[in-house]
């Protein structure tokens, strides 16, 4: 069905004047079609910014990452112990790094700033855990750790708040009563939990990291009981996370009572989040289609009902000459330009209306190319499959019997 340049104006022309008679009728008619497109673009849209986020949380936490973490905060007989690290490392299959972690809040500060931040107490492979990549120095070393040193990496945020934009190594900031010796800057990372984040707890980008040993006053070889907040463990075989779990949580129970401790993995959290993301999608998919359905029918009978009104000028065409085709391609087109029109206005509305939720309700929302596509094939889609039944139906009038009626 190829038609010249000549043809296609003509038809778009008479579309356009046809349409117009009825704005009113017309806007109303394709109100569907807006309601539906928009609710596909600002569903694909929190969609989208949701399994950004969750992979974005993903990447602070690390997919081959197990976590213990201390349920029984404030009675170090019951919490986790630095010990507990090493002894899991040896009987969990394919753990490759285990690290304590101790987590304290403390006023850090130098001569020009002076905040409330998070401190870190890890060890040095914590650095391989976590995958950490500084932007300037090095991370703690086992000689920070073994001298029980005083020296510190900043979070990418933290050092900018204490410096601004100078070199901070080798400069000395307070921690609660202790000056320790800037040793290295992290790369900006991971995510900020403020906003809800379900999987990372830490915020790297605003943490201090100091030697395990330096912030407790005993090192690891002497005090292997001491009380930690979290133990994390790496394993190579990131997939069977969930059975490596068990044997983790087996291993802790030998010391611990159950209750005193929760192991957190990473994957299946995301696996959850996914889950529940799915849902969310077809619930308001659901909606969509309903809209897209209300609209679709609106459409379908306000061209039926402009058949019945221009039956005599669809006579009149026939009489001058057009066929059966001409007039089913007229009448498409003028429910394509609804529908495609509709839709055009639903990607503006969609995309308003995820802008609105990412400012308003702070969710991370992306609007993609995919969903802007989306968005432009299902009213395309309405279009023709709404249009068709109309259009047909003007195409079989007899111009006889179209010329005859009033």
């Amino acid at each position: 069905m190829a038609f010249n340049r000549a043809e296609l104006g003509e038809y778009l022309r008479i579309a356009l004047e046809a349409l117009g008679r009825y704005r009113l009728r017309t806007s109303l008619s394709v109100l569907g079609v807006v309601l539906g497109v928009a609710a596909v673009i600002a569903m694909m849209s929190v969609s989208e910014g949701a399994a950004r986020e969750a992979l974005t949380q993903m990447e602070a936490l690390g997919l081959d990452n197990l976590v213990a973490r201390s349920t029984a905060l404030g009675d170090p007989s019951r919490s986790l112990t630095a010990g507990d690290a090493d002894r899991a490392a040896s009987l969990v299959p394919t753990a490759s790094a285990a690290s304590p972690l101790v987590s304290r809040y403390a006023r850090i500060g130098n001569a020009d700033h002076t905040l409330l931040a998070q401190v870190l107490a890890v060890r040095p492979n914590y650095q391989a855990i976590l995958r950490l990549s500084l932007a300037r120095g090095r991370f703690l070393s086992a000689t920070d750790e073994s001298t029980t040193a005083r020296a510190c990496v900043l979070g990418d945020l933290l050092a900018r708040q204490l410096f601004g934009y100078r070199d901070p190594i080798g400069e000395q900031v307070r921690i609660a009563q202790d000056y320790y010796q800037v040793i290295g800057v992290l790369r900006e990372h991971g995510t900020d939990p403020q906003k809800g984040s379900a999987l990372a707890w830490h915020d790297l980008n605003r943490a201090a990291f100091v030697p395990l040993p330096t912030l407790t006053g005993h090192t690891l070889a002497l005090a292997p009981n001491q009380p930690v907040d979290e133990v994390w463990l790496q394993v190579e075989d990131g997939a069977r996370g969930s059975d490596l779990s068990e044997i983790f949580q087996r291993a802790l129970e030998q010391t611990h009572n159950p209750g005193d401790f929760k192991v957190v993995v990473p994957r299946e959290i995301l696996a959850q989040r996914y889950r529940t993301q799915r849902t969310f999608n077809v619930v308001v998919g659901s909606v969509a289609a309903l809209a897209l359905l209300v609209g679709g029918i609106g459409i379908m009978n306000i061209m039926l009902t402009s058949v019945v009104e221009r039956t005599r000028e669809i006579g009149v065409r026939r009489t001058a000459g057009a066929t059966r085709r001409d007039i089913t391609v007229q009448f498409l087109i003028e429910t394509l330009l609804m529908t495609i029109g509709g839709g055009a206005v639903g990607i503006v509305v969609g995309a308003a209306v995820s802008f609105g939720i990412s400012s308003y309700a702070e969710w991370a929302t992306h609007v993609s190319l995919l969903a802007v596509t989306l968005g432009f094939v299902v009213s395309v889609l309405v279009g023709v499959i709404f249009g068709w039944y109309p259009a047909m139906k003007a195409a079989a009038l007899e111009p006889v019997d179209a010329m005859r009626h009033e």
